[in-house]
């Protein structure tokens, strides 16, 4: 007698559920028990001991990716090296950044796998292991944002980043991410997923693309007197290019031009200008400006 297995148990985890169905049908026990690595406890310790510094230490490494995928790059508004698991991740948050209410962003951020093995097991559903050794693997959150309101206080988003989400691993994928909104429910932090369509690739790379003129000194005064300069040329000269009109606000206010250029991006950066981001930023081009809505 041929025994059938269904494979409608790969949605849920291909080979976990493989292992456990050759375990049912062989009696043969295939599945190893979890446990946590002494190399998981040393890499948790030293994210614990930057934390209490005031240190943000991602806790997925370069050296865990592989050099496709990964995106590290010193980002000059948080004044520190930035790891993100690819380009997806990195177009998010640089447009995360630029928001006008975010405070701070940390990246790849671990979960306390103590409260996740208990929300695994209070959901019924499998935590994440590396399956032919049993060793616990540790969720993270792949953007953990903090935002300040209108009143002064401050509150978090965790966001979790998926390029896109196929049929065959929807299940499994949807189980790890109830489990990480459970995690940060009890912390009182929301949890959003975001597919790559959700996030404006023209968007971003607007902004990276000028990310090296970002300067904090620069007066809310000084932005605005450039700002009005620029749309005042802008307007009296729809056709022309935004490098003719650099130049002639350059000009009429007795700037550099790349001075000019630097009050230019952080206009961007901190909503002086209304620029519209979804538009493709190019010298050689008129500036497109957001649409008057009345």
């Amino acid at each position: 007698m041929v025994t059938k297995i269904n494979f409608d148990i790969y949605l849920l985890n291909f080979d976990l559920l493989l292992l456990l169905k050759i375990e049912e049908i062989f009696g043969v026990n295939t599945v190893k028990d979890l446990y946590v690595s002494e190399s998981t406890v040393k890499r948790i310790k030293a994210f614990n001991e930057a934390k209490k510094r005031g240190v943000h230490i991602p806790y997925v490494k370069s050296t865990f990716m592989s050099i496709g995928t990964r995106s590290i790059f010193f980002c000059p508004v948080q004044k520190r090296v930035i790891t993100l698991l690819g380009k997806g991740e990195k177009h998010l948050y640089i447009t995360k950044l630029f928001e006008p209410n975010v405070v701070e962003i940390k990246e790849q951020y671990p979960l306390d796998h103590v409260r996740t093995q208990e929300i695994a097991d209070t959901q019924g559903v499998i935590h994440p292991r590396k399956h032919l050794t049993g060793e616990l693997t540790v969720l993270t959150t792949d953007l953990l944002v903090t935002y300040r309101d209108k009143s002064g206080a401050q509150y978090r988003v965790a966001y979790s980043f998926k390029h896109s989400i196929d049929a065959r691993s929807k299940t499994r994928t949807m189980q790890k991410f109830d489990i990480e909104k459970a995690y940060w429910k009890q912390f009182g932090v929301r949890a959003e997923q975001v597919l790559r369509d959700d996030v404006s690739k023209i968007k971003a790379d607007n902004l990276l693309n000028y990310i090296n003129h970002y300067n904090p000194e620069l007066s809310d005064s000084e932005l605005r007197k450039f700002a009005s300069a620029l749309l005042d040329d802008v307007i009296e000269h729809p056709y022309s290019s935004l490098r003719e009109s650099l130049k002639a606000v350059s000009s009429s206010l007795k700037v550099k031009p790349s001075d000019c250029m630097t009050l230019f991006a952080n206009s961007m950066f901190k909503h002086v200008l209304p620029i519209d981001l979804t538009q493709k930023i190019k010298l050689h081009k008129p500036l497109n400006l957001c649409p008057v809505v009345e």
